[in-house]
Formats: structure tokens, C-alpha cells, sequence
């Protein structure tokens, strides 16, 4: 598991990067964000470097949202 946070004036968000295999025994990478112990956002990728990607650019874009109010 890999873990991203970042610190927002709307609160301390935490991204997780899950590794899942499937039934066919692909592995596939679960993001889950979290905001005060609520989930925000679910998705999932194909590789890690994708899931990666996916978590940042969401913290990243709540950042920004927060910077915008």
C-alpha cells in the first residue's frame, strides 16, 4: 500500500494506492481518498504508476479548489 496526504484549509486528505488481484490473477491498484475519516473518492488503475497519477491529481486538484475559495 502507498500513501499520499495532503494538508488543505478543508482538512488533512489521505490517498491510499491498493494493489488487488483479480480472479484472472491481474493485479489491479484500488485509490480510496479520505477526508476527516470519510471517503471522498474511489477508483482504480491498471498499473501503479496510473494509480499513482490518479491519487496526486486528486489531492493536487483539491488543493487547488481550496486555493480558488
Amino acid at each position: 500500500m502507498i500513501t499520499l496526504e495532503a494538508h488543505c484549509r478543508s482538512g488533512h486528505y489521505v490517498a491510499s494506492v491498493v494493489p488487488m488481484m483479480d480472479k484472472r490473477l491481474r493485479t489491479e491498484y484500488h485509490i480510496v481518498v479520505f477526508v476527516h475519516g470519510h471517503e471522498v473518492y474511489q477508483g482504480t488503475e491498471r498499473s501503479l504508476e496510473e494509480a499513482i497519477h490518479t491519487a496526486k491529481a486528486y489531492l493536487d486538484w483539491q488543493t487547488d479548489q481550496d486555493l480558488d475559495s
